[in-house]
């Protein structure tokens, strides 16, 4: 017999979501990670890779990053002396502490980057550490071609806009107004433009467990169905739409991530003291959840703006 709860439709578009109880967004965690890679090198020898693991939030760790890139057309290489006139402008909205910008802006530099958080203290973590490569990467570098903007785009239009290509990894599963949101983005593309998301998406009806992990440690209000998220994309313009579905891959990968945290504990409660450990630890633990019970569902989406 199966419950109202089970059958019961994804959760609907609802409050803003809150991230008070998300201990990956607490800005003291990459801090103390900082300050733990500056035991073993200066300042000046840090580079966009050793900030790389602290910085980046999401699964499959630099894969979502270079699969953009490719899709971008990007090519990886030494960066030239001067700044190409060409180069392919990415928007990275929802950059969080910007540990993909970085990478991207070093290992492909043929682009620049505008970071987009709204968040003002990952804004400012960000910022900052993107500051200390000033001096290593040189003029032209990291430092130029990875920006940073703390902007809500429902109220401030992106500085630099329109752009080439639009990247974004787990961001949008905090933004329910969905309509509202494709819109903006389509508004930052240029036309023909290219957008790569990863997200969720409800591959089979929320429980109300669900929903509530949801709302609570991982800041997701509202999700929706395929069919509700290809609609909205197809409403604000987007096309060419290719949907594949990482549930499969993603699973591994926040199993091995709980595992390998908690396996760590000693390192985390040193570093990090017992308070935010157990925060992440319900996170990632929340996140595990969520995915083993199999209503909720990742997706990699790749698709371009209409042109005229």
């Amino acid at each position: 017999m199966v419950s109202d709860a089970q059958t019961a439709p994804h959760a609907a578009p609802a409050a803003e979501a809150d991230f008070s109880k998300m201990g990956i967004y607490v800005d003291g965690r990459t801090t103390n990670e900082l300050n733990e890679l500056l035991k073993t090198k200066a300042i000046g020898e840090v580079t966009a890779r050793d900030m790389y693991n602290f910085s980046c939030m999401h699964y499959l760790d630099d894969e979502p990053m270079n699969a953009a890139a490719e899709f971008f057309g990007l090519q990886g290489g030494d960066p030239s002396p001067s700044p190409s006139p060409s180069l392919h402008k990415v928007l990275d909205f929802g950059a969080g502490f910007a540990g993909d910008a970085r990478v991207m802006a070093a290992e492909y530099p043929q682009c620049e980057i505008t970071c987009v958080e709204v968040q003002p203290h990952i804004h400012d973590a960000a910022k900052h550490f993107t500051e200390m490569l000033r001096g290593a990467s040189g003029p032209g570098g990291v430092a130029d071609r990875c920006t940073h903007q703390c902007v809500d785009v429902f109220q401030t239009d992106v500085v630099g806009a329109p752009f080439d290509h639009v990247f974004s990894v787990l961001v949008v599963l905090h933004i329910p107004e969905r309509a509202r949101l494709w819109a903006a983005l389509a508004a930052s593309l240029k036309p023909g433009g290219t957008i790569y998301i990863e997200d969720y998406f409800a591959a089979r009806p929320l429980t109300e467990q669900d929903k509530a992990q949801l709302a609570g440690p991982v800041a997701c209000p509202y999700l929706p169905s395929h069919d509700e998220y290809l609609a909205t994309l197809a409403e604000a313009g987007f096309v060419d739409v290719e949907w594949e579905v990482m549930t499969g891959r993603w699973l591994p990968f926040v199993d091995t991530r709980l595992k390998a945290f908690r396996a760590a504990g000693d390192r985390n409660a040193r570093v990090h003291g017992a308070a935010l450990t157990a925060e992440l630890d319900l996170f990632y633990s929340t996140v595990h959840q969520l995915f083993t019970r199999g209503n909720l569902g990742g997706v990699r989406i790749r698709a371009k703006k209409a042109a005229p």
